[in-house]
């Protein structure tokens, strides 16, 4: 996902608010209305992928509350950056089609989400970058969650552990977006 290659190389190339901006609007990309089908409160695991690049998996656990501040992250960032935003919802279905200005750039994307019940979700990703940002005009990621039982002992609710180990928690997001100029 952009927000990993963007967290990597975020301080060489763009000062810190500008990364930070850029990496929680390409994150919460995929943060959807506040009606949106709920989560089944547990441990999820969500893999993402885009093109060329290795799938990460991350866990995540949620309970209703912390499930809405991950998807209230995306709605105000988009509110804030975006020129136009329109989600809908149709059953188990929700569409969010956005223009937004990150660093320079006008990303256009669109999200289709599909949900199986209250335990899966699969969404697809595309987006345009006008002009290109890191080098890329066009990409398409993927994002499949599952649900996989209780949170462990060692997590709670809004807790993510990151492919590469790193927990942090969703609450920490929202902080972060007091960064977002």
């Amino acid at each position: 996902m952009l927000y990993y290659g963007l967290r990597m190389l975020g301080e060489r190339i763009m000062p810190r608010k500008e990364w930070i901006a850029a990496a929680l609007l390409m994150f919460c990309g995929v943060a959807l209305a506040d009606d949106y089908p709920p989560r089944k409160p547990g441990l999820w695991e969500v893999t993402i992928g885009t093109e060329g690049t290795p799938v990460h998996t991350m866990q995540m656990c949620v309970d209703a509350a912390t499930d809405q501040i991950f998807h209230s992250v995306g709605t105000d960032l988009r509110a804030k950056h975006c020129e136009q935003s329109d989600v809908k919802v149709n059953g188990t279905a929700v569409t969010a089609n956005s223009v937004c200005k990150v660093h320079g750039t006008t990303v256009t994307t669109t999200a289709t989400t599909n949900f199986t019940g209250d335990s899966a979700y699969h969404t697809d990703v595309k987006t345009h970058f006008e002009p290109a940002f890191l080098g890329k005009t066009d990409e398409a990621m993927t994002q499949d969650g599952k649900w996989t039982g209780p949170c462990p002992a060692n997590m709670k609710p809004g807790d993510m552990v990151l492919t590469n180990g790193i927990k942090i928690n969703v609450k920490t997001l929202n902080m972060l977006k007091s960064f977002v100029p």
